[in-house]
């Protein structure tokens, strides 16, 4: 895109549009070559932002998708796909037509939970900014729903283990230890040694809805060693998927008539371990973030003969509740 000299100006010409089967340009002149071109180079640059605007709701949720499927988890893109069903009543209309007042009466027709609600209210508007981030909408989301959980009790958990199979027994085990399901699923033998799990893989739901095994991220919180009392073995500690221990674990609690989630044990190591060691411990062992707080996240650190410490004081707890292993 070179301007030509053309008397006493200079003129840039760059392609427009069709017209039927012909090609038609626009023409920028000016005193100096710079000037013409840099006409040229703002008139394609608003017709790419036009082209953008121009664009589906459908197909900018779409594409941000795919350009977002490579460094997003499978599970985020599983259900990012599993929500563009909720975008039917928008999808054929253009993102330059679209006003606060259609976003607002869009969202309140949703029929869902207020978090899957800001779930589809912030995919759609991170697509839309994808396109085109100069666009802003005001509108009002549901109010966030207030939970107040209940940590299951000693009794619960020594009612739970006591009446579990030997494998959920394992699982129950491992839960109350501070493990997430995909990470009890993706823990195998080989990870432990000497008696100390290295905990660094998780088992997520891939797009095409399959339990695979992933490694985390050396970067991620995730990544951590915990003690653990589970005996010699090949391949996985526990050969099921997360779903099977959710099903199992849900039959065992009807069972005996207690109204907890497979979650709640890690709930419970949390609140337990509230009452045993300070949080930087019980963040480490259960691999949660340690806050943003500076003097958390940067001067309070691990003394590693504390964390040892604290940790067998929590075993102790548990061999108390389930008794030695």
């Amino acid at each position: 895109m070179r301007a030509k000299k053309r008397g006493d100006s200079y003129r840039v010409q760059v392609f427009s549009h069709y017209e039927g089967n012909k090609r038609k340009y626009a023409s920028f002149t000016a005193p100096t070559k710079a000037l013409a071109e840099m006409k040229a180079a703002e008139f394609m640059a608003s017709k790419k932002r036009r082209a953008r605007h121009d664009l589906t709701i459908g197909d900018a949720v779409e594409g941000y998708i795919s350009a977002k499927e490579a460094v997003l988890s499978p599970s985020t893109v599983r259900s990012y796909k599993q929500m563009v069903t909720y975008y039917a009543p928008l999808s054929k209309r253009k993102i330059s037509t679209l006003t606060s007042e259609d976003i607002q009466k869009f969202i309140s027709s949703l029929t869902v939970s207020p978090k899957t609600t800001r779930n589809i209210y912030s995919l759609l508007t991170s697509s839309i900014a994808l396109y085109d981030p100069d666009i802003t909408f005001r509108v009002t989301l549901p109010a966030k729903q207030i939970k107040r959980p209940v940590s299951p009790s000693d009794d619960d958990i020594r009612l739970l283990y006591n009446n579990a199979s030997d494998k959920l027994k394992l699982c129950i085990y491992l839960g109350v230890k501070g493990l997430r399901r995909g990470e009890i699923c993706a823990l195998k033998y080989e990870d432990i040694n000497n008696g100390v799990a290295h905990i660094h893989a998780d088992m997520v739901k891939g797009t095409a809805g399959k339990w695979i095994y992933k490694e985390i991220p050396k970067t991620s919180e995730s990544d951590r060693y915990i003690s653990v009392d589970i005996g010699e073995g090949e391949g996985f500690v526990v050969d099921w998927t997360p779903d099977s221990i959710t099903k199992r674990f849900i039959e065992l609690r009807d069972r005996v008539g207690l109204s907890v989630r497979f979650h709640d044990l890690r709930h419970y190591f949390a609140s337990s371990a509230a009452l045993i060691m300070p949080d930087i411990y019980a963040a480490d062992l259960g691999g949660w973030r340690r806050g943003s707080k500076i003097l958390k996240g940067t001067y309070q650190n691990n003394i590693k003969p504390m964390s040892e410490y604290y940790e067998k004081k929590y075993d102790e707890h548990i061999d108390s509740i389930i008794g030695s292993r």
